[in-house]
Order: C-alpha cells, then sequence, then structure tokens
C-alpha cells in the first residue's frame, strides 16, 4: 500500500544503510491528518535499506521535513518497534510530493512524552532487552524539542547531551549530516535544535555481556 509521510530521520544503520521514519499524513491543507509514525523496513540485516531501496523515483535522497509517498507490504510486528512495515522489492519507487517548513513540523509533529525510556537503576542512554520485553513501547521513535543541547566529537563519532524533563541523556548521534553542524570543533553548544530520538534494537555490549536497546538521536536539527 502507499503511504505519504513527512520525513523526520534518515540516518546511517551500517553504512551504506540507513533508517528512514517519519509521521504519516492523510492530507495537505488545513485539513490535514496527522497519524502514526511509520519506518520502512527490509528483509535483511537488521531491517536496514539501502539505495536502491530508499532513492526517490528522480534519484535523489529523501531529506529531512520531505513529504514523500511510500510503498509497503505489511506490518512487521515487531513488539519494540511498533512503527514498523516491511517494503516489499518490487521496484515500486518512493516519490517526493513537497516539503514542510520547520515551522510546520514545529507547530505539528514536536511530542512531549514524559520520559524516554527510562529504566530504573540503567544509564539513560540503553534499557535492557529484557526490561523492554516486559515493558514493550507504544513507540520506538518521538521527535523533541530540545534547549541547551551539546554535540560533542570523538574521532568519527559524535554524541548529543541534553536534558528532557529533568533527565540528563547522552547519545550516540546517528544523523549523516551532524558534522555540517558541528564543523571543525570538538564540542558545539546548539540552544534550541529539533532532535529525532530512536529506540534501536537490541545490541550485545561486548563490556558486559548484557542486551540492550540503545537510544540514538537520529536527527539533530538546530534552528533560530
Amino acid at each position: 500500500m502507499w503511504k505519504h509521510i513527512v520525513v523526520l530521520a534518515n540516518s546511517v544503520k551500517h553504512d551504506p544503510g540507513r533508517c528512514i521514519a517519519g509521521r504519516e499524513i492523510s492530507s495537505e491543507g488545513a485539513d490535514i491528518g496527522i497519524g502514526p509514525w511509520v519506518r520502512p523496513t527490509g528483509i535483511v540485516g537488521e531491517g536496514e535499506l539501502y539505495p536502491r531501496q530508499f532513492l526517490l523515483n528522480d534519484g535523489t535522497v529523501p531529506k529531512t521535513f520531505d513529504v514523500i509517498e511510500i510503498y509497503v507490504g505489511a506490518p512487521a510486528f515487531e513488539a519494540t518497534q511498533p512503527e514498523n512495515w516491511l517494503i516489499l522489492e518490487d521496484g515500486c519507487r518512493w516519490r517526493r510530493i513537497h516539503r514542510w517548513a520547520i515551522g510546520d513540523v514545529m507547530d505539528r509533529l514536536v511530542e512531549k512524552p514524559p520520559h524516554l525510556w527510562l529504566q530504573p537503576g540503567v544509564k539513560s542512554d540503553r534499557v535492557t532487552k529484557e526490561f523492554l520485553a516486559l515493558n514493550p513501547p507504544e513507540q520506538s521513535l518521538y521527535l523533541l524539542n530540545v534547549q541547551g543541547a551539546t554535540v560533542t566529537k570523538s574521532g568519527r563519532k559524535f554524541r548529543v547531551r541534553f536534558s528532557f524533563n529533568g533527565t540528563s541523556y547522552d547519545l550516540a548521534v546517528t544523523d549523516p549530516l551532524i558534522s555540517h553542524v558541528v564543523g571543525e570543533e570538538q564540542a558545539c553548544a546548539i540552544p534550541r535544535c529539533l532532535l529525532c530520538v530512536s529506540l534501536a534494537p537490541a545490541f550485545r555490549n561486548q563490556y558486559d555481556g548484557k542486551e540492550y536497546h540503545y537510544k540514538l538521536a537520529a536527527t539533530v536539527i538546530p534552528y533560530e
């Protein structure tokens, strides 16, 4: 089936793989309907998409705030990522309809959850596989309006630190455009930004041997 989504994340997932996600919309104009999150996924690896799957019909890459038409098959029925929809390898190319302005995104799509999947006694950037199995999330993606964030760089890796509803978070960044935000600096203060935060599939930590679902900053968009 075809769905229209406002793209809120096009993040790196096993490069050149990508994780693309956004909010479904049912119409345009004054009577626009806002639906749930949609994350199209493939059938190989951890569901990451590759260029043959996500390039639009004009050969370009979906960008944040693009409204695109995508073709999906059926829900993936993934308890820890309930937004997942399997895509079909049948040559149905996605297409860009138009773009939203950042003001429209902020007015219509910013969310205010009480917290970001916190687990008592566990670092705020992760939850254990066992905890999430017992407490499946209603959604594994949020778009937040954050004040006073800091992005730091270590080699080719980036992290973002911010406070949300009284809890401090320090998350890995998977936004492929983050280097343009930080530039040559090792740390960059961002007074105001939109963050798309995603809960990743389970990953085994090499130090304690436990499996965690890590929280990632899939999109970091500063604004004035």
